[in-house]
């Protein structure tokens, strides 16, 4: 596994460290006049509120919702059923949405680019009539009416080189808007945040949602968590087909976003490895999340060419550290993952960072 390379950005600005002034929720007294025929949502909603103060953690929608699936996990299967079907009316599709932009951008390209090649094809028969009509000419040089014939033939040929230097305009103008389709292209490519092979985020993505969060761990002092997962080169080299080593790795996605929570970050980080971002989370609640996902993949039973594929996964762990760059814990947590594995300990815990 290649380590990610840390990359360090100067701030040239002038500016002065400026102190804030945290408030210390915990001693804050908050009645809420609620009535009794409140019903058991309205009552969940209120302790979510409540955990959020006394945990000291600013009450924004975002570590609302957060803490609101943290609880949720404590309820009865059949309450979080109930809140399931609420959530469906109320879902944001924002990035749903984006996604299919990005597979329309896709197939539009690939449109351009099949347009590209007909067209290609279209211009080699042009230059096989071309050349048909150059031996035509000569063919009819050796007429008995000589000046007829070869006056004909070079109206002819001149009408056909007019066509043709016709359509090699066409085709530049063509070859332009194609590449300039490719750089509009490959710049909304940088943008993605989806890795649409294996419907997780990209690595990207994955990268700029840890700095801001290691940013709001720093000011609202918080735990957070790192846990990248590898599936096991033995595993894979079994698999002689390409598509079926996608296939094992889309499963594995599919696992892994069943197990985590709708503010658990899950990205392909290449390699064959994902790793995800746990936020609110502190290491003794990673380490437990950790044994349910190497335990839910190992007991998987996969089938590929008739062939039982036994999954085997390296995981590792590191806390967001306040003290280390997002790159330095991905790192730490990337190399503990290599130590990592059935006939070895189950995860390892990246200590370097520990806080």
């Amino acid at each position: 596994m290649a380590l990610l390379n840390k990359i360090v950005v100067k701030d040239t600005k002038d500016t002065k460290p400026r102190k804030v002034e945290s408030r210390d929720h915990s001693k804050v007294s908050i009645k809420f006049d609620i009535s009794s025929s409140a019903n058991e949502i309205e009552r969940f909603a209120i302790l979510v509120l409540k955990k959020l103060i006394g945990d000291s953690i600013p009450p924004t929608p975002d570590n609302y919702r957060v803490y609101f699936e943290k609880l949720l996990d404590k309820k009865s299967i059949e309450f979080q059923k109930k809140i399931q079907e609420l959530l469906e009316f109320e879902e944001n599709n924002y990035n749903e949405n984006r996604v299919e932009i990005e597979k329309d951008v896709k197939e539009i390209f690939r449109s351009i680019n099949s347009i590209i090649k007909v067209v290609n094809a279209i211009y080699k028969n042009i230059k096989l009539l071309k050349q048909i009509s150059l031996e035509t000419k000569k063919e009819l040089e050796s007429n008995d009416n000589p000046l007829v014939i070869k006056n004909s033939a070079t109206t002819y040929n001149n009408k056909i080189n007019q066509f043709v230097s016709s359509i090699d305009k066409q085709l530049e103008t063509l070859q332009e808007k194609y590449q300039k389709a490719g750089e509009t292209f490959k710049s909304i490519e940088n943008s993605t945040i989806f890795d649409t092979r294996f419907g997780v985020y990209n690595k990207r993505y994955f990268i700029e949602q840890a700095k801001n969060e290691r940013e709001k761990i720093k000011k609202f002092n918080y735990k957070s968590s790192i846990v990248t997962i590898q599936i096991k080169d033995s595993v894979l080299k079994k698999l002689p087909y390409s598509k079926d080593k996608i296939f094992l790795l889309r499963f594995v996605a599919k696992m892994l976003l069943k197990t985590s929570r709708r503010n658990d970050i899950i990205s392909y980080f290449g390699e064959n490895s994902f790793i995800m971002l746990l936020r609110h989370t502190d290491l003794q609640s990673t380490q437990k999340a950790c044994e349910r996902m190497f335990e839910m993949l190992s007991n998987a039973n996969i089938i590929l060419n008739d062939m039982e594929i036994d999954i085997d996964v390296g995981i590792g762990v590191a806390i967001v550290s306040k003290k280390a760059e997002i790159e330095e814990s991905i790192n730490c947590a990337l190399e503990a993952m290599q130590k990592s594995g059935k006939d070895k300990e189950t995860y390892i815990v990246c200590k370097k960072y520990k806080e």
